[in-house]
């Protein structure tokens, strides 16, 4: 058996044609003369191995001397040993396997490395047999494509790199007969190197899911190591933007976007960017100077993907310190939509050019907007001028501080401000309803909307802007008082036409549906939609601490923003409509952690919290707003509940003593599990040290970084034990308990209708006995009278 270790080389770059090159990656051809038969080789990369049994092997055309595609037709096997914990419960949850092992007929190979000349030397080529394996390539490369995967920018970049090691990149197709075509790559500019998965379509609804199986670093790192710096592989970091849009009535955008850069990689030409395909380049300029770049394709509007990439080329390689200024000029429609009479929907993430996972990250933002006088605009940042010239408006808007991100909206508003202490809210609310709401309201159903019905009043989203602004304002006042400052001058708030919410730094997108009074809401008989709720309006809010104020270091840590929000936005509920309804939305995010998907799976079952994204499967679309909201936001009240200290005031003085300082030492930074995990622990209380030494391994290795909920059973007795005392005996067992489990119960005395909290029971996969004495007899004793720990007890 032939073993063949892939590894980098280094290309000439003077006689390599960016636009040729480009349009082989996309439109590969193969050399009809370059086919040959293979019997047991083997391609390694760290955990994976290929083996092509028997079968033939044909290459693509060399492209300025690079080969960097072939097509196998035959016999093969695909191995590949994940790391045990997570990972293997994730490949099994899939595949039911904890070895990814398969046997393929077809595959196709793309790489950025010296594979091709590695291989040809032991192969002995000759004309391909037909044209079916340049059509399998063909047909692999265009599923790329309308998948909207960018898989072409990512090869085109390894091929152009001076630093092949570095941008080493190697992806294998293989078709299986259990779970159809399984894709496999190593890219040595991910930190988790290793991914295995496949597109899969849900079971209900269209389209395709990417299932990530397995992703995991190479060389057996820990991902924790491999993401301490999260911007440590960046080929460069964006330090500020100035961006001048020009927004029109038509919903039509215009932008020149300049884009200041640093690189930190040596020999680098090509610079990959995200900005949405409906955004059409029309220029990318180093100075006077124009360069070539490459789109994803124009999808025209249509609802289908495209890719949202731009790949840049740039005249020289890349040298670290080196500093750049691009501009980008672009226009296009379906990025602003025209939703009603005066009512735009502005996408908040697209409509400039970023870099993937960008809340890692931050810049400054200058912003100059033109749009019609007759409208208003609000963006990310403070304003510091406005002026008109003729029947256009121009504002400028610029942060104080670096921002993860930006966005603006645009409509007929009407605009109504509040104060939170020295902090400004300001709600942009449209003057009248969108089409969505309008038709709802039709005077008889048939006719033309006109937005008002004697039962509904007028559904315009100022008609509540007060309100929302008093609510808002409200929020901020609590966050403070437990997350500390807020992070910016002011708070705009304005509604979108759809039912989800979006918090950017100093600006806040609400569903139209949290602009309904009481009233509208029972008329209509939406009175239980999550987006009309007082702790919709604080989740979002919370973002400003929660992903702006503190970011995350890779998807693994969000949820330190979406868990933390949703935490937020019950605490508000707490303070705004009391313990009744506060214990309610906690058993609702309970409830829905404990649903079952597609295939009849709990959802709590599917991955930790520490899984992020990849929780969202095309079996399980519903898991990662389930794990990550749900979970991550019921796990930090559990943490909350273990530091309160009702002889302190208030209470939650230490669990808001942690939060703060969080917030204070990660101030504008991105963070960790580990990071808060850290934090906790030196703000953690005795009886919460359960391993004696210190940490919360117990508690963060069992909710955070693992699935399974205990099951206990509470038994007790009261009986007179003289002296005005009564003595309590009994014992807690465990059922369904996972070997090794703990936790720390609260225990709660019931008496003359009131409830009080008496002490703590450590509780693990071992019976737990006890005794203790009260000066009166209680009604009841309960554990968890107030959902505090994610466990469910017989009592």
């Amino acid at each position: 058996m032939r073993s063949i270790l892939l590894l980098a080389a280094v290309l000439p770059l003077a006689a390599q044609d960016p636009a040729a090159l480009w349009k082989a990656v996309l439109q590969p051809a193969f050399d009809p003369d370059k086919a040959a038969p293979v019997q047991n080789l083997s391609l390694t990369r760290d955990r994976l191995r290929l083996t092509l049994t028997q079968g033939t092997i044909q290459f693509t055309t060399p492209q300025n001397g690079l080969v960097f595609g072939a097509a196998f037709e035959g016999r093969g096997r695909l191995q590949l040993q994940p790391p045990a914990g997570p990972e293997s419960q994730q490949l099994r949850l899939f595949t039911g396997k904890d070895v990814l092992d398969a046997e393929f007929t077809e595959a196709v190979f793309h790489f950025g490395d010296a594979t091709y000349d590695q291989l040809a030397s032991q192969l002995r080529f000759g004309p391909a047999p037909g044209p079916r394996l340049a059509r399998l390539y063909q047909d692999r490369r265009q599923e790329h494509e309308d998948l909207g995967d960018a898989l072409a920018p990512r090869l085109f970049k390894s091929l152009l790199s001076a630093d092949r090691k570095r941008t080493a990149f190697f992806a294998a197709e293989v078709k299986t007969s259990n779970h159809g075509w399984i894709e496999v790559q190593l890219d040595s500019l991910e930190h988790e190197e290793l991914r295995a998965g496949r597109w899969a379509a849900p079971l209900s609804g269209t389209g395709k899911h990417l299932d990530t199986w397995l992703n995991f670093p190479a060389g057996d790192r820990p991902p924790a190591e491999v993401f301490r710096q999260p911007l440590a592989k960046e080929d460069f970091l964006i330090r500020d933007y100035r961006i001048e849009a020009n927004v029109a009535q038509s919903a039509e955008l215009r932008a020149t976007a300049r884009v200041n850069l640093q690189f930190q990689a040596p020999g680098e030409r090509v610079l990959l960017f995200e900005l949405d395909s409906n955004l059409r380049i029309e220029s990318v300029k180093d100075g006077e100077r124009a360069l070539p770049f490459f789109q994803s394709r124009d999808p025209k509007g249509r609802d289908r993907p495209s890719g949202d990439y731009v790949a840049v080329v740039l005249p020289d390689p890349s040298q670290p310190g080196q500093t750049l200024s691009l501009d980008f000029v672009y226009a296009g429609k379906h990025v602003i939509h025209k939703v009603g009479a005066g009512n735009y929907f502005c996408q908040s993430y697209g409509w400039y050019p970023t870099r993937p996972e960008s809340f890692a990250a931050r810049a400054g933002f200058h912003l100059v907007f033109r749009h019609p006088k007759d409208y208003t605009l609000v963006a990310t940042g403070n304003k510091i001028s406005q002026s008109a010239d003729g029947k256009v408006i121009l504002t400028e808007w610029k942060s104080d501080l670096p921002l993860a991100v930006a966005g603006f909206a645009f409509g007929d508003f009407k605009l109504y401000s509040e104060k939170a202490g020295a902090i400004s809210v300001d709600v942009y609310a449209n003057r009248r309803p969108d089409d969505s709401m309008a038709s709802i309201a039709s005077d008889d159903g048939f006719g033309p909307p006109t937005g008002q019905l004697p039962a509904l009043g007028s559904l315009s989203p100022s008609a509540l802007a007060k309100t929302m602004g008093i609510e808002v304002a409200n929020t901020l006042r609590l966050f403070e008082r437990y997350f500390g400052p807020y992070p910016y001058k002011s708070l705009a708030v304005t509604n979108i036409p759809f039912s989800y919410g979006q918090g950017w730094p100093g600006l806040l997108y609400l569903s139209a549906l949290s602009f309904l009074d009481s009233t509208q809401r029972n008329t209509l008989g939406i009175t239980h939609h999550t987006q009309i709720t007082d702790f919709f309006r604080a989740h979002e809010a919370s973002h400003q601490w929660w992903g702006h104020r503190v970011g995350w270091k890779s998807y693994h840590d969000q949820w330190l923003s979406e868990g933390f929000a949703q935490f937020s936005g019950n605490l508000y509920v707490l303070f705004r409509k009391g313990e009744k309804e506060f214990v309610t939305r906690l058993r609702e995010d309970r409830q829905e952690l404990l649903s079952r998907d597609q295939r009849n799976r709990v959802y709590e079952s599917i991955g930790p919290i520490w899984m992020g994204r990849r929780l969202a499967s095309s079996d399980s679309p519903r898991a990662y707003s389930n794990i990550v909201y749900n979970k991550g936001g019921l796990v930090l009240y559990m943490l909350q509940s273990l530091l309160a200290d009702p002889r302190a005031q208030p209470p939650d003085a230490r669990f808001m003593a942690l939060m703060q300082e969080f917030c204070q030492t990660y101030h504008n930074q991105p963070a960790s599990t580990e990071d808060f995990q850290k934090m906790a622990e030196k703000h953690m209380l005795p009886h919460m040290d359960l391993d004696g030494n210190g940490r919360l391994d117990w508690f963060f290795r069992q909710y955070v970084y693992s699935t399974g909920l205990p099951r206990y059973e509470f038994r007790y007795s009261v009986q007179p034990a003289g002296d005005k005392q009564w003595k309590v005996t009994g014992s807690l067992l465990p059922r369904e308990v996972p070997p090794g489990w703990k936790d720390v119960l609260r225990l709660y005395l019931h008496a003359s209708g009131k409830v009080a909290r008496i002490g703590w029971l450590r509780a693990s996969d071992q019976e737990l006995p006890f005794e203790f004495n009260l000066p009166m007899k209680p009604d009841k004793l309960s554990l968890n009278a107030n959902e505090e720990t994610l466990a469910d007890i017989k009592q």
